[in-house]
């Protein structure tokens, strides 16, 4: 039985990247991520062709979108700008949505290793 009840189904992350590189860049696929990236240092979302950092300032931005079209990623540049270095781990969250955005949100948490 779906939870969403009356929603259409969901679409949980998997194959969530286990590591990145402070020297990489990791795509998220939009088949994968029915949802909005947030809370995770180094996520970035493209908007009309502009990579945007996930972050609170950038917010209502990104979830005025629609999430079933943005591309995804983590950018380990980014990473090393804030700080991060290997052996380091980067933990967060993604908000996974029903296929219309109609307003489920279950959160399922990540933690990605910087190599």
């Amino acid at each position: 039985m779906n939870p969403a009840g009356f929603f259409k189904k969901y679409l949980m992350p998997a194959n969530l990247p286990a590591g990145i590189s402070t020297a990489g860049t990791v795509a998220l696929e939009r088949g994968y991520y029915h949802g909005i990236v947030f809370d995770i240092p180094g996520a970035e979302v493209k908007i009309n062709g502009q990579w945007i950092r996930c972050n609170a300032e950038n917010a209502d931005l990104i979830k005025s979108q629609n999430p079933m079209t943005l591309e995804w990623r983590l950018n380990g540049t980014l990473l090393r700008k804030l700080g991060y270095k290997p052996g380091d781990t980067v933990t967060g969250q993604v908000v996974t949505v029903d296929d219309e955005w109609n307003g489920l949100n279950i959160t399922t948490d990540i933690s990605i290793r910087v190599e």
